[in-house]
């Protein structure tokens, strides 16, 4: 907030002082200018009183004067002519600049949501009022501005001092009556005198100067004399002091500052909002700021020389850009094309045309020291040097006396004299001229004249309205405000009866100042209407522009200090004219203060007027102030989304710094016009680039120039915008392509970031775990060959040597044009592991030039990507790679590469030098294409993630570490390429696809320990080492008609497989290849499959080292064929004495394909060969079926009706599976053998998913207890469980989408586990169960006791009846006939049961199952069973028990007397039996026989 040095009563108190002017003799102005000072300038510092004065009114009654001031003028000077003066205020305002402390922020206010650094002073402001005032020219109407004594001075070495001092006052007394127009004016006729009588201490002497003071006394008086000793330090003495600077210069705040043209102009300090940081106004560079001249007019003449004429001065753009610029800045605050670097020579006033030496007289009378230059005399230029303190209080104590002796009692004699004047004309006016007034309506002391459209008055001298005015401004002058307020109010009064607008402003204007002048003690509230009245009167009847001016200012500083700044900014605002653009921009400057010192700041009005103020700064040739005045607006209006007014001040900011030759300053407001929020149009956009480039040029060239040396540190782009955090790297080279039938391993590439990365994690640890006997190590992490902001960051990336590493960045274009960047490189420091005791230098690639740096080259090749074209708001991914020679630590900073805008047709002269900083010339004239670009880098910050663990964490924003571009280069490595020939993309379900696998060591050690896993190893078989005689086809197929054959099967499938490597090594450079067959899933669609190889570095065994590889396939598998089996227990003779029966197998197939064009569909599947796979069981066919009948055509179905019987074997194996083929077409396959063999293993398997997999090898404990938790009713299970399994190999004939034939081969699963159920080829995949409601009571849960399941009780025993099918008897000798039947029973089970049988009606006696609803049926009539009716027994696993029964038949007819119940117990306690399931019936027929 702008704050003055001067209070509004000091600053008024001093702008109307009492004009005191000085005539001084040659003698005496050169005691004097050895101090460089002039006389006026000498007693300046000390013209205000230090204490208090008396003065007493007209009615005598007497007031206090406080720290009266007196201002002394030179008689001899001139006021200068209108042109002169607004070039004194021109370079007023241009020498004063905001100067801050270094690593100051200035003055920093809180309002609202800003925090704002404003200026804490306007001295530009203050430096300006002072000098408007000290030329404001004086006027008739008031005496405020009028001399009320002179001081003729005369030194004591001139030889006739009274006669010189006679001479004096002659020269004044002629100049006063004979020419009253010139300057000075006088107040009155008899104004004061006063002599002073100056004397050198050193060199003069003192006898001599007391005599002539004694005359003096004697001839004017002693009241109107002084004697005032000075020079008490001689010139030597000064000599030795000159080097001493801490001695106190009070002059200096008085004097005007020459500017010295050799030296350097001090840079002003401002805040810059965009970066928070200071900048310099100076210029940047070394250059002089003559090539940029300053406008010494504050517009031209012409109306229209503020229009916007954006078809002239075409070189208003910066070097050649202008015309494109001018149409693109169509603004009403844009740059005036009449800028002052352009602008034609400005045109002064007439009266100051030919005038120059007029000027100049003017400059050096307002600044003596100026004549006397000392420096040309070997002095230097100090100020005061040959006065001592002594000298200094004399000077105080002769303006006291003058004030005190002289000028106040002169003054209470005018006040006197005048007041009785006054009294006494006035009632003689009243009386003599009241009635000519009247009649005439005018005044015989005044005459009338128009002037302009209103009508002013001229009055004589001596009229009473003119003494009544001089009395007021005395009163004022002398601080009689109360009586000067009285006395202005009565004048104004008959101003305005007079119609003398001129002297009613003014009256107007000093009674209001007269009020607020005698602030707390006045009785009266300050009237500010006055003064509004007043400038109203000033600016539209008067049209006195400049007393305007002066009552605004005052004004202004009476209403601030009372709080009312929004009255001061309308004041301020009214002001604003055409005709000064200078002092327009200074008072709207002070009116945007205005705004932001309200008690609720307005804060954007503030920035509105500063921008106001800066353009009328812009317009009046001041560049420094308007380059401040926009920067400080640019701090509301930065980042609230006000983008267009943003982008208008930073432009401006842009060119008033180039123009200032600040390219710093400009190339950062340039850049902040290329953003992602800008909403210009794509041509204002394409220029700005432009300029940006061109200005960002200059600026390295310049810096290049300054310090004569290429500096190797790239400067920092802000196009295009460099998305880090999305920067991936990846580890190792990028994947082949495939070539032809042969595919290579995926690898990790960039698109593989969107998937699971657990699921390899899970498989690297079963690879570690397996490699290290169960065990994972302590310091075991997963390998990442992928970085992206997903993963774990915390530790840097591990490459090896030679091996390269490939860098995704992404460039996103937020600008609505092309961008061109080429020589696109990735910046890298490297710090190498050297095994000496010096310490590693520190290498990189950052360099200006494009050149090859030899250095780094050898160390890390990197790749150079020639030329990227970024489209409009595009986001491009850019990959980039470096392979690095040797081992250190490698550090990926950022990149460098050269900007420039696209191809543009317009006209650009070829400045410039070619060189690396850009710029290429093309020819030497003139070139329609943009050829600008500029080298620089961006650097990639990547942020880790947020910290939210601790409590100090969660309270504040903590990221943690993010090192994936700061690698860890190691020595090299083995390195593994795996390729597969004739991998399919489409297969059937079932299908088997022979695979043959090469790996290859394309490193430079041997490796050994090859593994693979994989997330579906039920899907692949490998088989051994390719040899020269290994066979094309999928099975092993033999002519030979052997019999079954059985085969030790481990039914377990292992994640991880050791492959076989000859030797147990694969060196460098070499290949080995394998067998590997690969089956369609059951269920069609796409499946993923994924393979981790993992290997170990073979050199080093100590140091365990080991990679991995990746390899993800997508397979797409085809429906085919359907294969549904259901198993039935065959019937038995009754004449069979064993009860193991056999089972009948209804096995049906269906081709599921269909005909579709465009898709793969299969048109025939033959069945060659069906096998059974069971320890317990064999198949053989029921019926004969030709080769055409076992070809399904599409949609068509086959059954086969097979038996099961059981092996004849005492003791089975659980471990050896028997093979049964039957061949159903020419040739027997192996099903015992690999890959069939393998595959039916792995279809009954069961495996884990793998996120279910342990991390670690699980102790027996842990492996048993849950296992006999899930088998503890096995034993029972046993006894319906059947454990066949059927495989289908067949042969297909599949059309491909594009109409080729090709035949395939499969093999399909389907395990018959129990009787009377249906299974099928393909899973079963059970709906999942819908979960009951949300309970929030929780319910105490019994635990239920298991069971086994109701279908096993109810056939854990089977039975049948062995008797005689037929019987004769003769009833008519016997009436019953009796039969014996044997009860065979069978324990199917692997445990003891207890068996209850009853031949009773009563079977309902015992407990059953609730819910069954199975009952025994009634027993026929006809029969019953004799003898005991329940027997119990216990039989042991698998036992066959036999009971006899009878059996009694009272009437021929066909019996089925199986309705026997028997019961089975799986425990000791036989309180629960369960009924077993009916057999099939046992029938038997009675004959009546003739006897």
């Amino acid at each position: 907030m702008a704050q003055h040095k001067q209070t509004a009563h000091e600053f008024i108190q001093s702008t109307f002082s009492p004009q005191i002017a000085v005539l001084c003799s040659n003698d005496a102005e050169l005691l004097c200018q050895k101090n460089n000072l002039s006389f006026v300038q000498l007693v300046q510092p000390f013209c205000r009183l230090k204490t208090e004065a008396h003065i007493k009114d007209p009615n005598n009654v007497q007031h206090n004067v406080q720290h009266l001031r007196i201002s002394m003028v030179d008689m001899n000077c001139q006021i200068p002519p209108a042109a002169a003066a607004k070039k004194l205020m021109n370079d007023a305002v241009n020498s004063e600049q905001q100067v801050m402390a270094e690593g100051s922020r200035g003055n920093v206010i809180s309002v609202g949501d800003y925090d704002l650094q404003l200026s804490s002073s306007t001295p530009w402001f203050e430096a300006y009022r002072e000098c408007f005032l000290q030329t404001l020219p004086p006027s008739d109407h008031e005496f405020l501005k009028h001399c009320l004594a002179c001081i003729f001075v005369v030194s004591s070495n001139h030889t006739d001092p009274l006669a010189m001092l006679q001479t004096l006052s002659s020269s004044q007394q002629q100049q006063q009556s004979q020419f009253p127009n010139k300057l000075p004016h006088w107040f009155c006729p008899n104004i004061l005198k006063y002599y002073v009588l100056v004397h050198d201490v050193v060199e003069a002497e003192a006898s001599k100067a007391e005599a002539v003071y004694q005359s003096m006394k004697s001839s004017f008086g002693h009241q109107s004399c002084h004697l005032l000793q000075i020079n008490s330090r001689s010139l030597t003495t000064v000599e030795t002091m000159k080097m001493d600077t801490s001695l106190p210069d009070p002059w200096g705040q008085f004097l005007n500052k020459p500017i010295d043209v050799g030296k350097k102009p001090q840079k002003a300090k401002y805040f810059i909002p965009w970066e928070g940081v200071d900048y310099d106004a100076g210029g940047s560079s070394g250059a002089d700021d003559s090539m940029f001249p300053t406008r010494l007019d504050e517009g031209a003449p012409e109306t229209n020389n503020h229009v916007l004429d954006t078809n002239s001065h075409s070189d208003e753009g910066i070097d050649g850009l202008g015309s494109v610029t001018n149409s693109v800045m169509d603004h009403p605050l844009a740059l005036s094309d009449e800028s002052p670097l352009q602008s034609p020579t400005l045109e002064y006033s007439s009266d100051y045309q030919g005038s120059t030496s007029s000027l100049n007289s003017v400059q050096s009378a307002m600044s003596k020291s100026s004549s006397f230059n000392m420096q040309n005399k070997g002095q230097f230029p100090g100020h005061g040097m040959c006065l001592t303190a002594s000298d200094q209080d004399r000077i105080r104590i002769f303006i006291h006396e003058f004030a005190v002796r002289a000028l106040i009692p002169w003054a209470e004699r005018q006040m006197r004299t005048l007041n009785d004047m006054l009294m006494s004309r006035t009632g003689l006016r009243k009386s003599l001229f009241g009635t000519a007034k009247k009649l005439f309506g005018g005044n015989p002391s005044k005459t009338s004249q128009a002037a302009n459209t209103a009508t002013t008055v001229v009055y004589s001298k001596d009229a009473p309205e003119l003494q009544m005015r001089r009395l007021a401004d005395i009163a004022f002058l002398f601080q009689l405000y109360d009586f000067a307020y009285q006395t202005y109010h009565t004048a104004k009064r008959d101003f305005n009866n007079d119609n003398a607008w001129l002297h009613f402003a003014g009256a107007l204007e000093m009674a209001s100042l007269a009020i607020f002048m005698q602030g707390s003690q006045g009785q009266r509230a300050y009237p500010d209407h006055y003064m509004e009245s007043a400038i109203t009167t000033y600016l539209q009847s008067c049209k006195n522009i400049p007393y305007a001016v002066r009552a605004t200012l005052v004004s202004t500083e009476a209403l601030k200090s009372r709080g009312k700044y929004k009255e001061a900014a309308t004041q301020f605002i009214k002001m604003m004219s055409e005709e000064s653009d200078l002092r327009s921009a200074l008072l709207l400057e002070q009116a945007a203060h205005c705004f932001i010192n309200m008690r609720n700041s307005m804060v954007r009005k503030y920035s509105f007027h500063m921008i106001l103020a800066g353009h009328r700064f812009s317009k009046a040739g001041q560049r420094k102030h308007a380059l401040r005045a926009y920067s400080q607006a640019l701090q509301i209006y930065k980042g609230k989304g006000w983008s267009l007014a943003e982008d208008h001040i930073n432009f401006t900011i842009g060119r008033q710094s180039h123009n200032l030759k600040q390219l710093e300053n400009a190339t950062a407001a340039f850049k902040h016009l290329l953003t992602e929020d800008s909403k210009q149009t794509a041509m204002q956009q394409n220029a700005f680039l432009r300029e940006y480039l061109f200005v960002y040029r200059q600026l390295l060239v310049q810096e290049s120039e300054e310090t004569g040396l290429q500096s190797n540190t790239l400067p920092e782009l802000p196009l295009p915008v460099l998305d880090s955090n999305a920067t991936k790297v990846i580890v190792g080279s990028r994947p082949l392509i495939p070539q032809g039938d042969t595919i290579y391993a995926t690898g990790v590439w960039f698109e593989d970031s969107d998937m699971p990365s657990w699921r390899w994690k899970k498989l690297e640890e079963l690879l570690v775990l397996d490699a290290n006997g169960g065990t994972l190590p302590l310091l075991h992490r997963p390998s990442l060959q992928l970085f992206t902001d997903g993963t774990d960051n915390k530790f840097s990336p591990v490459s090896y040597m030679k091996e390269p590493i490939t860098i995704e960045l992404y460039l996103v274009n937020p600008l609505k044009v092309a961008l061109t960047l080429t020589d696109v490189t990735l910046l890298w420091s490297f710090l190498p592991n050297i095994c000496s005791h010096e310490k590693p230098q520190l290498i990189t690639n950052e360099q200006m030039v494009t050149a090859k740096n030899n250095l780094a080259d050898e160390i890390v090749h990197g790749q150079v990507v020639k030329e990227i074209i970024l489209q409009g708001n595009d986001r491009l991914p850019v990959q980039m790679t470096l392979t690095p020679q040797q081992m250190g630590e490698l550090r990926i900073y950022g990149i460098t590469y050269n900007l420039g805008s696209a191809s543009t047709t317009f006209m650009a002269p070829s400045q410039g030098p070619s060189g690396p900083l850009g710029g290429a010339v093309m020819g030497s004239k003139a070139s329609y294409v943009s050829t600008v670009y500029v080298r620089g880098k961006q650097k990639i910050e990547v942020q880790g993630p947020r910290l939210n663990t601790k409590k100090e964490e969660m309270a504040s924003k903590v990221y943690g570490p993010d090192r994936r571009l700061d690698l860890t280069i190691h020595e090299q490595m083995p390195l593994l390429e795996v390729s597969f020939v004739d991998f399919p993309k489409t297969l059937l379900c079932g299908e088997v696809h022979p695979v043959t696998v090469h790996f290859t060591n394309t490193g430079s050690s041997p490796l050994h320990k090859l593994k693979v896993a994989s997330s579906n190893p039920k899907c692949f078989v490998i088989g051994q080492n390719i040899s020269n005689e290994h066979s094309s086809s999928v099975y092993n197929v033999t002519d030979k008609s052997s019999d079954s054959i059985s085969v030790n099967c481990d039914l377990k499938v292992k994640r991880v497989i050791d492959i076989e490597i000859p030797g147990g090594i694969l060196h460098s450079k070499s290949t080995m290849g394998i067998q590997l067959w690969i089956r369609g899933n059951d269920i069609g669609g796409n499946h993923q499959v994924d393979f981790l190889f993992y290997y170990e570095l073979a050199e080093n065994p100590q140091k365990r080292k080991y990679r991995i590889l990746r390899h993800n396939v997508l397979v797409n598998t085809a429906e085919s064929l359907s294969v549904r089996a259901v198993a039935q227990k065959a019937c038995k003779n009754s004449k069979e004495l064993t009860s193991t029966g056999q089972f009948l197998i209804s096995c049906e197939m269906e081709n599921l394909s269909q005909q579709q064009l465009g898709r793969v569909y299969v048109s025939e599947i033959r069945i060659k060969q069906i096998s059974c796979a069971s320890s317990r069981w064999t198949i053989d066919t029921l019926t004969s079926h030709s080769q055409k009948e076992v070809c399904i055509g599409s949609r068509e179905m086959l059954q086969v009706c097979l038996k099961a019987s059981m092996l004849q074997k005492e003791k089975v194996s659980n471990c050896d599976v028997t093979f049964t083929d039957l061949t159903l077409h020419d040739g027997k396959i192996l099903s015992g053998r690999t890959p069939c063999l393998d595959f039916y293993q792995r279809s009954r398997v069961k495996l884990k998913p793998l996120e279910d997999e342990a991390s670690q090898t699980q102790t027996p404990s842990q492996i048993l207890a849950p296992k006999e938790k899930v088998d503890q009713f096995e034993s029972l299970n046993s006894a319906i469980q059947l454990g066949m399994s059927l495989i289908i190999l067949w042969q297909a004939h599949v059309v491909d989408s594009d109409g080729t034939e090709r035949v395939c081969v499969g093999q399909h699963h389907v395990t018959v586990e129990k009787p009377d159920s249906i299974f099928t080829s393909y899973p079963y995949m059970q709906p999942p169960r819908e979960s009951g409601p949300i309970q929030f009571i929780k319910e105490e849960v019994t635990e239920e006791e298991k069971k086994p399941d109701f279908e096993v009780l109810t056939q854990l025993v089977s039975y049948s009846l062995q008797h005689k099918t037929e019987l004769d008897n003769c009833f008519s000798k016997c009436r019953l006939c009796c039969a014996q039947v044997t009860l065979v029973l069978h324990n199917e089970a692997d445990s003891d049961v207890t068996v209850l049988v009853d031949t009773s009606k009563a079977q309902h006696r015992l407990n059953e199952y609730p819910d069954t609803g199975q009952t025994a049926e009634s027993p026929a009539g006809g029969f019953s069973w004799m003898s005991q009716t329940l027997k119990q027994l216990k039989l042991l696993a698998k036992q066959t028990e036999k009971i006899l029964l009878s059996v009694t038949f009272s009437k021929p007819g066909v019996y089925n007397i199986n309705n026997i119940a028997v019961f089975v117990s799986y425990q000791d306690d036989s309180a629960e039996m369960t009924l077993q399931k009916q057999t099939k019936p046992s029938v038997i027929t009675i004959r009546d026989v003739a006897s």
